[in-house]
Parts: C-alpha cells; sequence; structure tokens
C-alpha cells in the first residue's frame, strides 16, 4: 500500500485508471455469467528477472519452477493443504481458474527460458523498482500486455515482496520478491518457505486487497470474506474472532492475510471472481491470454491462443510416487512431488516414425502396492490426450520397485514441434490423463517431433479470410462455423472438449452451426478437421 501511496503522487492519472478497473470489476460481480463454475480462463506466461549479489541470492531453475508449481496448485485449488480449511469456509475455498507457465518465447519471438539472471553489487532494493530499469542497475520488464514480470532480488527491511495493482505504469508493473522466499525448494527462510509470498503478491497484482482492508475492520472489496480487525501472523487458531464476527471469525488462512505459508491455503469465490474481472472482455489484463509468450517459436502465431492442458494430480504421495522416468534424453530421478511435477522445462527430440523405449518406476515409502503406468504424448499438440494413438503406454499392474520398460512408435503423422508428454502412474486403473485420483503421482515433459507434419497444414488460424471463422464468440446458445469455398462442406467434422479434455458430445454440428445450448458456463476447445486439417479455438460459452 505504502508503494501504491506513492505511485499516485508521482501519477495523479493512476486514481482514475484505477477506479475505471473498479468500475469494470463491480458490472462483472453483478453479471450472472460471471458467476461460473471451475473451467479454466487462461494461462499466462511469467518471465522471471533474478537480480542476484552472491551465489545464495542466484537461485536455481529447480526453486523457480517450484515456485510456478505452487502458483498453479494455489489458483487452481490444487494444493494438497485445502483440505485443511475450516468446514465454515470450505464452501468458499474457489479455483481461480488460472494457470502460468515460464515464458517459451521473449517479445521478440525467439527461444527462452523465462528467465533471465543479472550479478549486481547491490545488496539491498528497496521498494522504490530500481530493479525494475537497466538504467538503475536493474533488469526491464518485458512488455506488462504479454508477461506476468517477476523480479527476485534482496529488497532488505524484512518485506518479502511487493506487488503493483492493476492500472499502474508498464514499465513498473509485476512483483517482486525475496530470493529466500521464492518457491518450496532451495534456498528459502521458514516460515516463509512454500511459495505463499508470491501466491499473495499475484494476488495483489490481480486486484486483490489484504484481507483486513489495509484498515482497522477495514473493507477487502469482496463480499463474501469476513470483515477483520487487521493482519493476523503465524497461525491462529479456529476460530479467532474479531470485528464482531462471532460465529465464524477471520478467514486467517486466506493468501491474503499474513499468516505463515503453512497456514494460508485458500482463495474465496468473491476472490476469484473479482481476479477474473480482470480478463473479461476488455479487462485490464485480457491480453496476457492470447501471449504468444508460453508458446514456443513454431507453435502457433498470428493471434492463436496457447495451448493449455488439464491437470493431473495424485492426492496422495504417502505410500508411492513416480520416482524414476527415462525417455531419449529426459533422465529424471525423484521422489514425491506432491502428486504432481511439471517438468515441461526437461525435453527430449522423437523423430517422427521412430521407434521408441520409455523407462519408469515407482517409489514406495514402505509396503510396494500395485501401480498402474500410462504415459500420453500429445501428437496433433491440441490441448488434450484423448486422441486415437496418444495412450503411448498403459501397463499392467506392478508391485515391483525395479525400472520397467515399454516401447512406442511415433506416428509419422505427428505433427513437427514441441508438445506435452505426461506419465500418470496410479493404482487405479481408470485412472485417465486428466483429474484428481487417489493414490499416484503425475509428470509432464516436452517432447519435440521432428521430421512430422508441417505445422503449416495443421494449424491454420480460425477467422483468417481464407479459412474457417468462427462467431459469436462468447457464445449463448449458438455457433457459427463457415466453411471455406474450397472445402468439401460434407467432410467437416467439428468436436468440442472442456478444459478436462473430455469431449462435450451433447454437442452437435448442422448445417454449419454447432448448437451449444446445453453446456455449461465455461471455456471450451473446438477441434474443427476435415481430411486437409484440423484446426483449434478455444470459445467461452456465457
Amino acid at each position: 500500500m505504502e508503494a501504491l501511496q506513492a505511485q499516485m503522487a508521482a501519477d495523479p492519472s493512476l486514481a482514475q485508471r484505477m477506479g475505471d478497473i473498479e468500475s469494470r470489476t463491480r458490472q462483472f460481480e453483478a453479471n450472472s455469467t460471471a458467476q461460473r463454475a471451475t473451467a479454466l480462463t487462461g494461462t499466462i506466461p511469467v518471465v522471471v528477472h533474478v537480480i542476484y549479489s552472491n551465489a545464495n541470492e542466484n537461485i536455481s531453475d529447480a526453486q523457480i519452477q517450484s515456485q510456478i508449481a505452487v502458483l498453479n496448485e494455489d489458483f487452481r485449488k490444487l494444493n494438497s493443504d485445502v483440505s485443511k480449511t475450516p468446514a465454515a469456509f470450505a464452501g468458499l475455498a474457489a479455483d481461480a481458474g488460472l494457470q502460468f507457465v515460464l515464458a517459451k518465447r521473449d517479445p521478440n519471438g525467439n527461444a527462452t527460458t523465462g528467465i533471465e539472471r543479472k550479478s549486481s553489487t547491490k545488496t539491498t532494493w528497496g521498494t522504490a523498482d530500481a530493479m525494475k530499469s537497466t538504467s538503475t542497475g536493474g533488469l526491464n520488464a518485458w512488455p506488462a500486455t504479454q508477461y506476468l514480470n517477476l523480479w527476485v532480488c534482496n529488497i532488505g527491511g524484512g518485506i518479502l515482496g511487493y506487488a503493483q495493482f492493476p492500472g499502474g505504469a508498464a514499465s513498473t508493473d509485476g512483483v517482486v520478491i525475496g530470493p529466500n522466499y521464492f518457491g518450496r525448494t532451495g534456498y528459502l527462510s521458514a516460515p516463509f518457505n512454500l511459495g505463499r509470498t508470491a501466491t499473495h503478491e499475484v494476488g495483489h497484482w490481480l486486484n486483490l486487497r489484504h484481507i483486513w482492508g489495509d484498515a482497522n475492520c477495514g473493507s477487502d472489496l469482496v463480499s463474501d470474506t469476513p470483515t477483520q480487525q487487521a493482519d493476523n501472523a503465524g497461525c491462529p487458531s479456529f476460530p479467532h474472532r474479531t470485528c464482531g464476527n462471532t460465529t465464524n471469525g477471520d478467514m486467517f488462512m486466506n493468501y491474503m492475510d499474513y499468516t505463515d505459508d503453512a497456514c494460508m491455503y485458500m482463495f474465496s469465490t468473491g476472490q476469484s471472481t473479482r481476479m477474473n474481472a480482470l480478463f473479461a472482455s476488455g479487462g485490464s489484463r485480457a491480453s496476457l491470454l492470447t501471449s504468444l509468450g508460453g508458446t514456443a517459436p513454431g507453435t502457433g502465431g498470428g493471434g492463436t491462443t496457447p495451448v493449455t492442458y488439464c491437470t493431473s494430480k495424485g492426492t496422495s504421495v504417502s505410500y508411492e510416487f513416480i520416482d524414476y522416468v527415462k525417455l531419449g534424453t529426459i533422465a529424471r530421478t525423484s521422489g514425491a512431488d506432491a502428486g504432481y511435477y511439471n517438468g515441461t522445462a526437461i525435453s527430449t527430440s522423437l523423430a517422427a516414425g521412430s521407434a521408441q523405449t520409455i523407462s519408469y518406476s515407482a517409489g514406495f515409502t514402505g509396503t510396494a502396492y500395485s501401480e498402474y503406468f500410462k504415459v500420453y504424448i500429445d501428437y496433433n499438440q491440441n490441448g488434450v490426450f484423448t486422441d486415437a494413438g496418444e495412450l503411448v503406454v498403459s501397463s499392467a499392474a506392478s508391485n515391483v520397485a525395479t525400472t520397467r520398460s515399454s516401447n512406442f512408435t511415433v506416428p509419422a503423422t505427428a505433427k513437427s514441434g514441441s508438445t506435452r508428454m505426461r506419465v500418470v502412474m496410479s493404482d487405479g486403473s481408470g485412472t485417465t490423463s486428466c483429474g484428481s485420483y487417489s493414490y499416484g503421482e503425475t509428470e509432464d515433459y516436452t517432447v519435440t517431433i521432428t521430421g512430422g507434419a508441417a505445422r503449416a497444414t495443421s494449424t491454420a488460424r480460425l477467422g483468417s479470410a481464407t479459412e474457417y471463422s468462427v462467431y459469436p464468440n462468447p457464445a449463448t446458445n449458438v455457433l457459427n462455423v463457415t466453411v471455406p469455398a474450397d472445402r468439401d462442406a460434407a467432410a467437416v467434422s467439428v468436436k468440442v472438449y472442456d478444459v478436462r479434455g473430455a469431449e462435450m458430445k451433447q454437442v452437435r454440428f448442422d448445417n454449419g452451426q454447432l448448437n451449444v445450448s446445453e453446456l455449461a458456463k465455461g471455456v471450451y476447445m473446438l477441434t474443427i478437421a476435415d481430411g486437409q486439417q484440423v484446426m483449434h479455438q478455444r470459445f467461452v460459452k456465457q
């Protein structure tokens, strides 16, 4: 809040911009279509600027990856500790529908890891944004309309992190966090060692206020968070009653309080709606969801939406987990990863038409239970694993802890470029590529297909004058699909998938129209095939 006051003093127009954003937020909250279920709103590309004066502050890629994993868990309500939410508030714990991925393209369209580093003799940076500019010894922000900028540096003064609210200057837009409070593995300081500082600060970046409203019994502008007197620290006992909250007390386990990392584990439904208002039509952060920063070069262009994948996670790794995966240059030995590991920064190349061997094994904490392994590769890069041939391994149950191997052949028709490989280990034979399951673990990796089908023939952009067009988007009852004159309309098939990758079979395509009236409100993937091309477009059912 002190940083905000300084920004307002330097820029009198900021108050007006923030007022406009607040007005749009109120309109969104009042609109019944804003009250959606848990559909994925979109994926935000992230760039991490590491500025360090010693080896500890130059945090590892693994520590950075752990922070991205925490954000994805917390903003999708996939964090295992959400189960600790008291019954009084459990019904309000929300999936905000937002995912985060380290940028794969820089602002010039070149390949990137999404991480840049700079050595500095400066040991503390303060909160005056000096770390956000090369002219003051820091690193410049990447375009705020395309990336979430995270700066990692020693702030000093006992400050864990600070953020800029929507509406501020693009050159300083983003979040700053101390290196020892970033992620959940590596160089960390308890009790702020589980990555929740970033969850809290990204919440501010997405227009959330402190839950106590930065005033004695103040307002955080959200209706379903109880009014509380001030910030809470440590790990209060439930119920902790202030400001007349005689029934349930403070929602101190909310990410927007000041409790220890281990004692905060939820956003509320009202907070989720408030964040999602930024991504509605005309919203101040809506452009992030169509940014190409999160897609690898060569995997689309011309305004296409980045491919996103359904979530998959084991609820418990108390007894079994994936401890080894090897395919080509991917060779990872590990312990339990809380039910999911994002290894998409680890990749290998596979030639179309080639025979491959993948090795894998289960780790056990005690008794060796029978485990099933399934491996999926999204060969056509449409964001789902349900297409024919994409389940490349389905290994029968085994309780051996030794390494197993399976063989598969990459289809000659696989699309060239980078795509997702998903390894799922579960004690249940019915576990699929999406959703939560009981015991086991999921790991995601990147594979790059070489010598396969040319991307230009299979990822045409919907909406081009010489290609298919789909309208209106968002849609209420009907989506119109305009078929190009040079295509056989009888050969066109249209399918719709939800964010878990499940096909919506109740949807019918007839005479150029797709009836979507029976779909629940949310975000869906449209796939059009005509024998020559396969095209994909995300659309919103309102």
